[in-house]
């Protein structure tokens, strides 16, 4: 008790007051609340755009058409959400968006009616928040996905879905500089499990590899993919010429 009197008497109760704000003090998020709040709870993939640092960067103007076309509605917007619950898909935009629903100033939504209704209802925050959180604080293009998910994918891609059942989470960062870095995280249950995850994408690689023989540049650029597991955690770089990266879009 005299400690704590000898303590409070120099600080007074401005000190007093600021030590108790600091307590309770929450760190900063990487996605805007406003943004996050509408993310439905049954979201297992979530992606996220930094629209005014992809405009700035030279990956925007070499966009392939389908992807350009896939941004064109969100000319005026800053930033943009994109959820998925399987099938359906959402987007959560901060600005105003052509034929949206205008939750709020500056916020619109579109896609699919029940996950609008569900992204506007009260609900408790999505689960794949947390993992979209961290990769969303260093990246201006990135996407989280729920391990176990089964997502709208075809052809090749489909193979993604035998990779997800794997892991707990996925996470992809882009940083669409000049080259542009992409990075995936795959965090599993267990090491085992890592190693599973980490056989299978080298296979899927090495296939990708061999059906680009043809195209040296293509089958360059998937050689340089580096990959290392450490425990319950498998990380995926690539560092690309943007023209290279973007020829094997889409």
């Amino acid at each position: 008790m005299v400690i704590r009197r000898h303590l409070a008497a120099p600080m007074g109760p401005m000190g007093l007051a600021i030590l108790a704000a600091c307590r309770t003090m929450v760190p900063p998020t990487a996605i805007d609340p406003a943004l996050s709040a509408c993310v439905p709870t049954a979201t297992v993939a979530l992606a996220g755009i930094d629209l005014d640092r992809l405009r700035a960067s030279p990956l925007h103007a070499r966009l392939p058409p389908g992807a350009q076309a896939f941004l064109a509605p969100f000319g005026h917007s800053h930033y943009v959400l994109i959820a998925s619950a399987g099938v359906e898909l959402l987007t959560i935009a901060r600005g105003v968006v052509p034929g949206a629903t205008q939750f709020a100033p500056e916020l619109s939504l579109s896609g699919a009616g029940n996950l609008i209704a569900a992204a506007t209802a009260a609900h408790p925050p999505a689960g794949i928040l947390a993992a979209a959180e961290g990769v969303a604080a260093a990246s201006p293009i990135w996407i989280a996905v729920r391990g176990g998910s089964a997502l709208p994918l075809e052809g090749n891609l489909a193979n993604v879905n035998n990779l997800l059942r794997g892991a707990e989470y996925v996470t992809l960062a882009g940083q669409p500089g000049e080259p542009t870095e992409l990075e995936l995280v795959a965090r599993c249950a267990t090491a085992e499990a890592a190693l599973r995850f980490e056989q299978s994408f080298r296979a899927m690689v090495s296939l990708a590899a061999a059906g680009n023989a043809r195209q040296p540049a293509a089958a360059n650029l998937l050689g340089s993919i580096r990959i290392r597991r450490e425990d319950r955690v498998v990380q995926v770089s690539l560092s690309a010429p943007v023209d290279a990266l973007v020829k094997l879009l889409p």
